[in-house]
């Protein structure tokens, strides 16, 4: 017997995908104990999958003809979408049929129908490629950290954010320059909203954060910032300081709620995460009975990506080579986590005030922010052209203290513009 896969999308990841398969077949069907065989490719375009019917690999521009295809017995969806590829995960699904996906998006949005439908079929949606590309951290939540409560949870989970923000550290250059040279590397989109603005480090932290708590957290319920306002001087500001800046999801949890959400950090140098530059992802864990871990690893990218696909290719083709049951993730269809509100939370606070040039108003400033319980720990001021800067470093206060500061700050005469980051120094002595 053989076991047939798949593969609906033939892009970077779905052709990364078909070439492990085909090149290391034996090896692979060595692991499962039967051969593991390519049984159907589908792409949009007939021109997309003409090599593949060149080759021999019968396919299809029909994903529900795949699916119905009785010589597939695992699908792989790689096509990306929210709404379109869920109707084909339903469909095979109801037939028994496995889905292995690199979908994000789709989980993040559909994932309360989509997993106990698996359940109800006895079927099983595997996902490791959905968070942290080669990252095995789906698999280590779900399995080496059974002993041990992830607690908290930092992660730097999209390189593009992440090569923006390491090139203006490292070349001075401001956010546009940064983003050009991204998007001139690959490693932006020609619209890069999803990942500058933090949504697409909002689908994955949803899902981590599920895994963490044990419920399903809504990544449109969570709090999300991109990068977009983070400029040349916030970074040199950062690096005064020893810290860097960074896109950070941060999961916590609480006994009244989990603390899920997206925004630029100050991380310090001498935290682990400072170090993760470029395009590079990392999950930093900070267990109940394990303390501090990193995962680190490419997050994205052809065979990175394409490898972590296959491994899911493997353990469900096991699955059907056994005969075992498939892990219960129906809870995933229950009712959402309570999130903790942001104003709950608490920390030490990077703020930036530029002002017009005029008497009383960085004075006025600081004491907005001692009338409201907020204590400066240093203050930098730096005068312009016609304007003034006040960079104020503050020790830990809460932040519906540091919200109704900067509401009072706003309203003030001269105010041109506020900057607020906050600090991430959490699950690390070192």
């Amino acid at each position: 017997m053989s076991i047939g896969v798949g593969i609906i999308g033939t892009g970077t990841v779905g052709s990364g995908v078909i070439e492990l398969l085909t090149t290391r077949a034996e090896a692979l069907s060595r692991v499962v104990g039967t051969p593991v065989r390519l049984a159907r490719v589908c792409a949009r375009e007939s021109v997309e999958v003409e090599r593949y019917a060149r080759e021999g690999i019968p396919v299809t521009t029909s994903a529900l003809e795949l699916v119905d295809d009785p010589a597939v017995a695992i699908v792989v969806e790689l096509a990306g979408g929210y709404d379109l590829p869920k109707s084909w995960v339903m469909r095979a699904l109801a037939l028994g049929k496995p889905v292995v996906t690199a979908n994000k998006a789709m989980l993040a949005k559909h994932g309360g129908e989509l997993f106990p439908e698996a359940f109800r079929h006895g079927a099983e949606i595997r996902f490791e490629a959905a968070v942290g590309g080669a990252i095995p951290i789906i698999r280590s939540l779900r399995e080496a950290f059974v002993a041990s409560d992830a607690r908290s949870l930092a992660c730097i989970i999209n390189g593009t954010s992440n090569y923006i923000l390491s090139r203006m550290a490292e070349a001075g250059l401001d956010f546009a320059q940064a983003l050009s040279e991204a998007q001139a590397a690959g490693y932006a989109e020609a619209d890069p909203t999803f990942d500058v603005e933090g949504i697409d480090a909002a689908h994955k932290v949803a899902i981590l954060a599920s895994l963490c708590g044990g419920s399903r957290v809504d990544f449109r319920k969570m709090h999300v910032e991109g990068i977009t306002r983070i400029t040349a001087a916030d970074v040199a500001g950062a690096q005064e300081m020893g810290c860097v800046i960074r896109l950070l999801g941060l999961v916590e949890l609480h006994d009244d709620g989990v603390d899920a959400r997206v925004h630029p950090c100050l991380v310090p140098l001498r935290h682990p995460l400072a170090g993760v530059g470029g395009a590079f992802n990392a999950v930093f864990i900070d267990g109940s009975t394990t303390g501090p871990s990193l995962l680190y690893g490419k997050g994205a990218g052809r065979l990175p990506t394409a490898s972590a696909v296959v491994a899911d290719i493997v353990d469900a083709a096991r699955r059907i080579q056994e005969g075992s049951a498939p892990v219960d993730l129906s809870w995933m269809g229950g009712e959402d986590a309570a999130l903790r509100p942001l104003s709950l939370a608490e920390g030490r606070y990077y703020l930036r005030f530029e002002v017009a040039d005029r008497p009383g108003v960085l004075g006025r400033v600081a004491t907005i922010l001692g009338e409201h319980g907020v204590s400066v720990a240093s203050m930098v001021q730096r005068e312009g052209k016609g304007s003034a800067a006040m960079v104020i470093d503050t020790h830990v206060a809460l932040e519906r203290s540091i919200q109704s500061a900067l509401e009072g700050i706003r309203a003030l005469e001269g105010i041109l513009a506020v900057v607020l980051l906050r600090h991430y120094d959490r699950g690390f002595e070192g």
